[in-house]
């Protein structure tokens, strides 16, 4: 980042910044916010967010505009507590934010001190205010079902007085260039570390033709699935990898799910993948949820150490997944034309998900191809792939 990017963000950052959600503690569960904004070159510059009730809610004050065709909006961005005390979710948020450029177009005068650096501060700030403040209400209690909230707070019943809770909500919100979007997932912290579930608004980045999504239909409490892994057979490969050699966009542990691809996947990444892989070669586990206790007198050093030798000697499944043979070649044929086409921090005219979907007589492919419309959405034209149980 240029020093000009620097001084403005600063200065609006100071305008910005807000104190922390004022609410009276209830027995909801544990929530993290992350703000992200996948705007190019424009800052989103946060005014203020408020709860129904007109307290203020936590916010990341400005948002640096994106920098990449590929950037995925569920990574990265600023991450805070906004229920750490075990608050009720909110029932929405209002947000008001100015959007304005990233790099101011005159240059910085090199004296910070000089009238024309305080004269160029003047115009900078000038040229912020002349932006419109935009609004928009984010309904989140609404958007997680009930059922997945109690479990959060059943899990973290038992959880010892200053320790950090064993669940937790993360929620996203994503600013895109049709207004803000909102992610949720319940992330379980002890054990395996794993997404138990995941929803929200659909988000496919600017510039991306190909997703892939995981998710684990083997219905057994005590495990979750590792998509990932390495290879230290010869020379070092980490999976999920795809025919290129490249390494295919793996995702944290998941649990079982009943949906897997209607709204019960547990992470969808964001492919830069010049073309449809021929092959996705994966290496898998099945961690345990459940933690090992502490032995009496052990060290959290010797612990950890425990923990990881546990992990690391829990046996590996290989599974090759054919994908580019599995799609007919007309669908091949519109995502390869959407990828040639596609243009940095615009949406693609076609998509295609490709669903990983872990089962108990091994892991199955289903594609779904999706066309964009003019408000941003994209709707579903063609699917396919194994059937499912």
């Amino acid at each position: 980042m240029n020093n000009k990017r620097l001084i403005v963000a600063g200065l609006i950052s100071v305008l910005c910044l807000t104190g922390l959600i004022a609410a009276t503690p209830s027995s909801g569960p544990d929530m993290t916010v992350t703000y992200t904004n996948t705007i190019k070159d424009v800052d989103v510059n946060i005014k203020s967010a408020r709860l129904a009730d007109g307290t203020d809610f936590p916010h990341a004050g400005a948002l640096s505009g994106a920098s990449g065709p590929n950037d995925n909006p569920l990574s990265g961005g600023a991450t805070m507590g906004a229920a750490p005390d075990g608050r009720n979710l909110p029932e929405y948020v209002d947000f008001e934010w100015r959007e304005s450029p990233t790099s101011p177009p005159d240059p910085t005068p090199t004296d910070p001190f000089s009238q024309a650096h305080k004269d160029w501060e003047t115009k900078m700030m000038a040229e912020f205010y002349s932006h419109p403040i935009k609004k928009q209400r984010v309904f989140i209690r609404s958007r997680i079902p009930a059922n997945v909230v109690s479990a959060v707070v059943e899990a973290n019943r038992h959880t010892p007085k200053g320790e950090l809770d064993e669940a937790s909500i993360q929620v996203w919100f994503i600013w895109t260039d049709y207004g803000i979007k909102l992610r949720w997932a319940i992330w379980h912290r002890l054990g395996a570390q794993y997404y138990s579930h995941q929803g929200g608004d659909e988000i496919i980045p600017a510039g991306t033709t190909m997703i892939a999504a995981y998710s684990n239909t083997i219905k057994n409490d005590a495990f979750t699935i590792d998509p990932g892994g390495t290879s230290s057979d010869g020379r070092p490969r980490r999976y999920p990898a795809s025919a290129s050699g490249s390494v295919f966009s793996g995702s944290p542990n998941i649990a079982y799910t009943n949906r897997p691809i209607s709204g019960g996947e547990m992470l969808m990444a964001f492919e830069s993948e010049p073309e449809l892989p021929e092959y996705v070669e994966f290496k898998w586990r099945s961690p345990p949820t459940a933690v090992p206790p502490h032995e009496a007198g052990e060290s959290l050093t010797a612990y950890h150490l425990r923990f990881n030798a546990i992990y690391g000697a829990l046996p590996s499944k290989r599974e090759r997944i054919e994908v580019r043979s599995r799609i007919p070649q007309e669908v091949r044929d519109e995502i390869d034309s959407s990828t040639r086409n596609a243009l940095p921090h615009k949406l693609p005219s076609s998509v295609i998900y490709l669903y990983f979907i872990w089962t108990d007589s091994g892991i199955k492919l289903h594609w779904r191809l999706k066309r964009s419309k003019p408000d941003g959405t994209f709707m579903t034209v063609r699917d396919g792939g194994d059937d499912l149980p």
